[in-house]
Protein backbone atom coordinates (compact mmCIF):
# COMPACT_ATOMS: atom_id res chain seq x y z
CA UNK A 1 0.00 0.00 0.00
CA UNK A 2 1.43 3.06 -0.46
CA UNK A 3 1.88 6.09 1.39
CA UNK A 4 0.57 8.93 -0.73
CA UNK A 5 -1.59 9.34 -3.86
CA UNK A 6 1.21 10.21 -6.05
CA UNK A 7 2.75 6.49 -5.51
CA UNK A 8 -0.79 4.96 -5.28
CA UNK A 9 -2.32 2.31 -7.75
CA UNK A 10 -6.05 2.01 -7.65
CA UNK A 11 -7.01 4.95 -6.04
CA UNK A 12 -11.05 5.94 -7.35
CA UNK A 13 -11.30 8.98 -9.69
CA UNK A 14 -14.14 11.59 -9.89
CA UNK A 15 -15.41 11.18 -12.95
CA UNK A 16 -16.63 14.76 -12.94
CA UNK A 17 -13.59 15.89 -11.80
CA UNK A 18 -12.15 14.43 -14.85
CA UNK A 19 -14.57 15.75 -17.67
CA UNK A 20 -14.20 19.17 -15.97
CA UNK A 21 -10.34 18.77 -16.61
CA UNK A 22 -10.01 16.18 -19.61
CA UNK A 23 -9.63 19.37 -22.30
CA UNK A 24 -10.03 22.39 -20.36
CA UNK A 25 -8.62 24.44 -23.21
CA UNK A 26 -11.56 23.21 -25.43
CA UNK A 27 -13.85 23.84 -22.48
CA UNK A 28 -12.77 26.80 -20.79
CA UNK A 29 -16.23 27.70 -18.95
CA UNK A 30 -17.32 24.45 -17.80
CA UNK A 31 -13.31 23.79 -17.08
CA UNK A 32 -13.51 27.34 -14.86
CA UNK A 33 -16.47 27.45 -12.97
CA UNK A 34 -16.74 25.26 -9.45
CA UNK A 35 -18.81 22.71 -8.78
CA UNK A 36 -21.41 22.44 -6.04
CA UNK A 37 -24.25 19.74 -5.09
CA UNK A 38 -27.87 19.71 -6.44
CA UNK A 39 -30.39 17.36 -4.43
CA UNK A 40 -33.91 17.50 -6.67
CA UNK A 41 -34.08 17.93 -10.39
CA UNK A 42 -35.36 21.32 -9.70
CA UNK A 43 -32.61 22.95 -8.33
CA UNK A 44 -32.87 26.14 -6.14
CA UNK A 45 -30.76 28.67 -4.37
CA UNK A 46 -31.73 31.95 -3.08
CA UNK A 47 -30.13 35.46 -3.93
CA UNK A 48 -30.00 38.69 -2.07
CA UNK A 49 -29.10 42.02 -3.27
CA UNK A 50 -27.93 45.43 -1.48
CA UNK A 51 -30.31 48.22 -0.96
CA UNK A 52 -29.35 51.76 -2.47
CA UNK A 53 -27.49 54.05 -0.64
CA UNK A 54 -29.04 56.81 1.03
CA UNK A 55 -27.74 60.07 3.24
CA UNK A 56 -27.33 59.04 6.94
CA UNK A 57 -26.88 61.28 9.50
CA UNK A 58 -29.01 61.72 12.60
CA UNK A 59 -29.27 64.34 15.19
CA UNK A 60 -28.02 63.78 19.26
CA UNK A 61 -30.67 61.89 21.12
CA UNK A 62 -32.41 60.83 18.00
CA UNK A 63 -35.57 58.04 18.11
CA UNK A 64 -35.10 54.88 16.82
CA UNK A 65 -36.65 53.55 13.88
CA UNK A 66 -37.05 50.06 11.53
CA UNK A 67 -37.99 49.33 8.44
CA UNK A 68 -39.25 46.02 6.47
CA UNK A 69 -36.12 44.17 5.10
CA UNK A 70 -36.49 43.23 1.56
CA UNK A 71 -37.05 39.24 1.57
CA UNK A 72 -34.93 37.05 -0.73
CA UNK A 73 -35.13 35.81 -4.23
CA UNK A 74 -35.70 32.66 -4.81
CA UNK A 75 -34.15 31.07 -8.58
CA UNK A 76 -34.24 27.74 -9.62
CA UNK A 77 -32.93 25.83 -12.82
CA UNK A 78 -33.52 21.86 -14.18
CA UNK A 79 -31.07 19.07 -13.91
CA UNK A 80 -30.44 17.68 -17.23
CA UNK A 81 -28.92 14.61 -17.91
CA UNK A 82 -26.46 13.56 -20.11
CA UNK A 83 -25.47 10.22 -21.41
CA UNK A 84 -23.10 8.64 -24.22
CA UNK A 85 -22.02 5.17 -24.43
CA UNK A 86 -20.15 3.01 -27.28
CA UNK A 87 -19.52 -0.34 -28.09
CA UNK A 88 -16.44 -2.36 -29.44
CA UNK A 89 -16.52 -5.88 -30.68
CA UNK A 90 -14.62 -8.17 -28.53
CA UNK A 91 -12.58 -9.61 -31.78
CA UNK A 92 -11.57 -5.51 -32.25
CA UNK A 93 -10.58 -5.59 -28.30
CA UNK A 94 -8.04 -8.34 -28.76
CA UNK A 95 -6.90 -8.20 -32.11
CA UNK A 96 -3.45 -6.30 -32.39
CA UNK A 97 -3.58 -2.81 -33.29
CA UNK A 98 -1.12 0.66 -33.84
CA UNK A 99 -0.37 2.69 -31.17
CA UNK A 100 -3.08 1.06 -28.56
CA UNK A 101 -3.34 -1.45 -26.69
CA UNK A 102 -7.46 -1.59 -25.65
CA UNK A 103 -9.73 -0.21 -28.47
CA UNK A 104 -12.46 0.14 -25.55
CA UNK A 105 -10.33 2.42 -23.28
CA UNK A 106 -9.16 4.50 -26.18
CA UNK A 107 -13.34 5.00 -27.14
CA UNK A 108 -13.76 6.11 -24.06
CA UNK A 109 -11.66 8.34 -23.59
CA UNK A 110 -12.77 10.01 -26.83
CA UNK A 111 -16.37 10.03 -25.27
CA UNK A 112 -15.19 11.81 -22.48
CA UNK A 113 -13.41 14.87 -24.37
CA UNK A 114 -16.86 14.78 -26.57
CA UNK A 115 -19.24 14.60 -23.24
CA UNK A 116 -17.10 17.69 -21.77
CA UNK A 117 -17.62 19.87 -24.91
CA UNK A 118 -21.45 18.27 -24.78
CA UNK A 119 -21.75 20.59 -21.14
CA UNK A 120 -19.91 23.44 -22.71
CA UNK A 121 -21.93 23.86 -25.79
CA UNK A 122 -25.17 23.39 -22.97
CA UNK A 123 -23.41 26.22 -20.76
CA UNK A 124 -23.06 29.03 -23.86
CA UNK A 125 -26.60 27.62 -26.46
CA UNK A 126 -29.43 26.78 -24.13
CA UNK A 127 -31.59 29.58 -24.22
CA UNK A 128 -34.42 28.31 -22.68
CA UNK A 129 -34.55 25.54 -19.42
CA UNK A 130 -37.52 22.92 -19.50
CA UNK A 131 -38.57 20.55 -16.63
CA UNK A 132 -39.59 17.83 -19.31
CA UNK A 133 -41.41 14.79 -18.70
CA UNK A 134 -40.91 10.89 -19.04
CA UNK A 135 -41.08 11.69 -22.70
CA UNK A 136 -39.01 14.81 -23.13
CA UNK A 137 -35.84 15.28 -21.34
CA UNK A 138 -35.18 17.97 -18.72
CA UNK A 139 -32.89 20.79 -19.80
CA UNK A 140 -31.40 23.50 -17.95
CA UNK A 141 -31.40 27.26 -19.13
CA UNK A 142 -27.46 28.14 -19.84
CA UNK A 143 -25.91 31.90 -20.45
CA UNK A 144 -28.58 32.97 -22.96
CA UNK A 145 -31.54 32.48 -20.44
CA UNK A 146 -29.87 33.71 -17.19
CA UNK A 147 -28.11 36.96 -18.51
CA UNK A 148 -30.87 39.70 -19.21
CA UNK A 149 -30.07 42.85 -16.80
CA UNK A 150 -27.20 43.54 -19.26
CA UNK A 151 -27.83 42.97 -22.24
CA UNK A 152 -26.55 45.13 -24.89
CA UNK A 153 -26.30 45.12 -28.41
CA UNK A 154 -23.84 46.78 -30.74
CA UNK A 155 -22.99 46.30 -34.94
CA UNK A 156 -19.22 46.18 -34.26
CA UNK A 157 -17.05 44.88 -31.25
CA UNK A 158 -14.86 47.86 -29.97
CA UNK A 159 -12.87 48.77 -26.45
CA UNK A 160 -15.53 51.28 -26.49
CA UNK A 161 -18.37 48.85 -26.65
CA UNK A 162 -16.54 46.38 -24.12
CA UNK A 163 -16.15 49.58 -21.58
CA UNK A 164 -19.76 50.98 -22.27
CA UNK A 165 -20.93 47.51 -21.00
CA UNK A 166 -18.36 47.53 -18.07
CA UNK A 167 -19.89 50.79 -16.81
CA UNK A 168 -23.34 49.71 -17.05
CA UNK A 169 -22.59 46.40 -15.29
CA UNK A 170 -20.60 48.23 -12.64
CA UNK A 171 -23.49 50.81 -11.69
CA UNK A 172 -26.26 47.66 -11.13
CA UNK A 173 -23.18 46.16 -8.63
CA UNK A 174 -20.97 43.94 -10.58
CA UNK A 175 -17.32 43.69 -11.82
CA UNK A 176 -16.81 40.97 -14.85
CA UNK A 177 -13.35 39.37 -14.54
CA UNK A 178 -13.67 36.93 -17.88
CA UNK A 179 -14.89 38.05 -21.17
CA UNK A 180 -15.87 34.81 -23.32
CA UNK A 181 -15.31 35.17 -27.35
CA UNK A 182 -15.23 33.38 -30.34
CA UNK A 183 -11.83 32.63 -32.36
CA UNK A 184 -13.13 35.43 -34.59
CA UNK A 185 -14.30 38.38 -31.91
CA UNK A 186 -10.89 37.21 -29.90
CA UNK A 187 -8.86 37.98 -33.68
CA UNK A 188 -11.34 41.36 -33.27
CA UNK A 189 -9.91 42.03 -29.87
CA UNK A 190 -6.51 41.39 -30.74
CA UNK A 191 -6.72 44.69 -32.97
CA UNK A 192 -7.56 46.99 -30.33
CA UNK A 193 -4.39 49.50 -29.94
CA UNK A 194 -5.44 51.27 -26.68
CA UNK A 195 -6.42 50.79 -23.32
CA UNK A 196 -5.39 46.89 -23.45
CA UNK A 197 -2.32 44.87 -22.07
CA UNK A 198 -0.56 42.75 -25.01
CA UNK A 199 1.36 39.70 -24.01
CA UNK A 200 4.17 38.55 -26.02
CA UNK A 201 5.02 34.73 -25.69
CA UNK A 202 7.23 32.13 -27.53
CA UNK A 203 10.67 33.29 -27.60
CA UNK A 204 11.90 29.90 -27.53
CA UNK A 205 11.31 28.80 -30.67
CA UNK A 206 12.99 32.48 -31.91
CA UNK A 207 9.58 33.36 -33.00
CA UNK A 208 7.27 35.81 -31.08
CA UNK A 209 3.65 35.54 -31.42
CA UNK A 210 1.34 38.12 -30.36
CA UNK A 211 -1.95 37.85 -28.29
CA UNK A 212 -3.93 40.03 -26.43
CA UNK A 213 -4.51 37.68 -22.86
CA UNK A 214 -5.64 40.81 -20.81
CA UNK A 215 -8.05 43.58 -21.26
CA UNK A 216 -7.40 46.85 -19.39
CA UNK A 217 -10.20 48.22 -18.84
CA UNK A 218 -11.32 51.35 -16.73
CA UNK A 219 -13.26 48.96 -14.76
CA UNK A 220 -10.66 46.53 -13.86
CA UNK A 221 -8.58 43.72 -15.86
CA UNK A 222 -10.71 41.23 -18.12
CA UNK A 223 -9.41 37.89 -19.10
CA UNK A 224 -10.18 36.90 -22.66
CA UNK A 225 -11.40 32.79 -22.90
CA UNK A 226 -11.22 31.94 -26.30
CA UNK A 227 -14.90 29.22 -26.69
CA UNK A 228 -15.00 27.19 -29.64
CA UNK A 229 -18.42 27.31 -28.94
CA UNK A 230 -19.54 30.73 -28.86
CA UNK A 231 -21.19 32.60 -31.86
CA UNK A 232 -19.30 35.37 -33.82
CA UNK A 233 -22.06 37.54 -32.62
CA UNK A 234 -22.14 37.21 -29.27
CA UNK A 235 -19.40 38.20 -26.25
CA UNK A 236 -19.81 37.66 -22.10
CA UNK A 237 -18.28 39.55 -19.43
CA UNK A 238 -18.92 37.10 -16.20
CA UNK A 239 -18.03 36.36 -13.17
CA UNK A 240 -17.00 33.08 -12.85
CA UNK A 241 -17.68 33.08 -9.11
CA UNK A 242 -21.03 33.51 -8.92
CA UNK A 243 -21.38 30.41 -11.32
CA UNK A 244 -21.68 27.14 -10.46
CA UNK A 245 -21.96 23.81 -12.12
CA UNK A 246 -24.54 21.95 -9.32
CA UNK A 247 -24.57 18.20 -9.57
CA UNK A 248 -27.37 15.49 -8.71
CA UNK A 249 -25.65 12.86 -9.91
CA UNK A 250 -22.21 13.48 -10.76
CA UNK A 251 -20.68 11.62 -14.14
CA UNK A 252 -19.62 7.71 -13.55
CA UNK A 253 -18.76 5.13 -16.02
CA UNK A 254 -19.74 1.59 -16.09
CA UNK A 255 -20.38 -1.73 -18.20
CA UNK A 256 -23.76 -2.58 -20.01
CA UNK A 257 -25.01 -6.06 -19.83
CA UNK A 258 -23.36 -8.41 -22.24
CA UNK A 259 -26.33 -9.51 -25.37
CA UNK A 260 -23.77 -9.54 -28.11
CA UNK A 261 -20.36 -10.08 -28.95
CA UNK A 262 -19.79 -6.51 -27.92
CA UNK A 263 -18.21 -4.38 -25.02
CA UNK A 264 -20.60 -1.49 -24.03
CA UNK A 265 -19.27 1.17 -22.02
CA UNK A 266 -21.72 4.13 -20.92
CA UNK A 267 -20.76 7.56 -19.05
CA UNK A 268 -23.57 9.60 -17.71
CA UNK A 269 -24.53 12.21 -15.32
CA UNK A 270 -26.60 14.94 -13.92
CA UNK A 271 -26.33 18.48 -14.01
CA UNK A 272 -27.40 21.56 -14.32
CA UNK A 273 -26.05 25.36 -13.71
CA UNK A 274 -26.18 27.87 -10.69
CA UNK A 275 -26.41 31.28 -11.51
CA UNK A 276 -26.02 33.38 -8.57
CA UNK A 277 -25.73 37.05 -8.86
CA UNK A 278 -27.00 37.71 -12.60
CA UNK A 279 -26.37 41.41 -12.53
CA UNK A 280 -22.61 40.63 -12.15
CA UNK A 281 -22.83 39.52 -16.10
CA UNK A 282 -22.86 40.90 -19.34
CA UNK A 283 -24.20 40.34 -22.93
CA UNK A 284 -23.31 42.14 -25.99
CA UNK A 285 -25.16 40.95 -29.26
CA UNK A 286 -25.91 41.50 -32.51
CA UNK A 287 -22.14 41.57 -33.44
CA UNK A 288 -21.44 41.61 -37.47
CA UNK A 289 -18.01 39.82 -37.01
CA UNK A 290 -16.13 41.57 -39.35
CA UNK A 291 -12.16 42.29 -38.90
CA UNK A 292 -11.25 45.77 -38.72
CA UNK A 293 -8.92 46.62 -41.82
CA UNK A 294 -5.82 47.67 -40.61
CA UNK A 295 -5.09 51.50 -42.83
Amino acid sequence: MASNTYEAVGNKLDMSDIITNISPENTPLFSRISRTRATAVTHEWLEDSLGEPRVNKQPEGYTYTTEAVTPRVRLQNYTQIMHRGIHVTQTQEVVLKYGLRSETAYQMQKTLKELAFDCEQALIQQDTKMLGSMDEARQFGGLPYWVVTNNFTASKLTFDEINNALEQTWNVGGKPSVLLVSPRSKRIISTFTAGNTKYMEGNKTHRLTQMISVLETDFGTLQCLVDRFMPDDTIYGLSPEYMKKAFLRPFRQGDLPEVSDMHRKYVKGEWTLEMRAEKAHFKISGLDGAIPVTP
